[in-house]
């Protein structure tokens, strides 16, 4: 009888997370994609050229924008520009250094130690996804990128939905939700 109890007890908890985790969730609905979000979490409409494009507002400073077409971002992170210190000193012009990594020597220097962005592979709605993530919570992109989703005329429609710099607790809660991504060929 106490073994009954106990399973009765562990399932009736389990419905109580469901129905409360449902309860601060909604489903968005853009059409080609359903996502579910908390319910604060606001759809923004905007215009594309080539593309279905908007956005999610999470709160008052962050938002993802989304790109569904054939050129969509790949999200991926270039390498950065590392420059000898001694290279600089020899320009006659000013340059610009803001984007560069200046190192006193080039040599042995791994470009991948100065990148801001980690990625990992899974599979997300059915298909491969790229999911981008910082290294350094709060500074980068945190994102999903699916590179085919159907053909579209004479191409192949590619989806992206990213933020930039976002507060570590919205890159925790955009990892989850994206995960929520479920696509329908419009």
């Amino acid at each position: 009888m106490k073994r009954f109890l106990a399973i009765i007890t562990v399932l009736s908890l389990a419905a109580c997370n469901q129905s409360k985790s449902r309860h601060y969730t909604k489903e968005m609905n853009f059409g080609a994609f359903i996502i579910e979000t908390p319910q604060s979490w606001k759809q923004i409409k905007a215009k594309g050229i080539d593309s279905y494009v908007g956005g999610i507002a999470i709160d008052d400073k962050d938002t993802l924008h989304f790109d569904l077409g054939w050129y969509s971002n790949t999200l991926t992170e270039y390498e950065p520009q590392i420059v000898e210190r001694s290279l600089l000193q020899h320009m006659q012009q000013p340059v610009d250094t803001t984007e560069l990594i200046i190192v006193e020597r080039r040599k042995g220097i791994d470009p991948d130690k100065y990148k801001k962005t980690n990625v990992s592979w899974d599979t997300i709605g059915g298909y491969r996804a790229k999911i981008v993530y910082p290294r350094q919570s709060g500074i980068g992109t945190t994102g999903v990128y699916i590179d085919s989703l159907w053909v579209a005329g004479s191409d192949v429609d590619r989806f992206n939905l990213y933020g930039i710099n976002l507060k570590p607790e919205n890159e925790k809660k955009v990892l989850q939700v994206l995960r929520t991504l479920r696509f329908r060929k419009k």
